[in-house]
């Protein structure tokens, strides 16, 4: 999924997970679940790019 097998910021481990996105818009907030690779020692957050694209469109 990233092109990643440590950490950008700390060099941590990397584990796939399912969590949580909020997303702010005006007085709206939106929760959607999504995959990501979280580093176990900083907690950085590392989405794939379709994450990024398909969030940006919620309204």
């Amino acid at each position: 999924m990233i092109p990643f097998e440590k950490c950008p910021i700390c060099g941590g481990e990397l584990e796939e997970k399912i969590v949580e996105k909020l997303l702010r818009g005006g007085d709206n907030t939106a929760g959607l679940k999504v995959q990501a690779e979280v580093c176990l020692h900083c907690g950085e957050r590392l989405y794939a790019e379709e994450v990024d694209l398909h969030t940006c469109f919620v309204s």
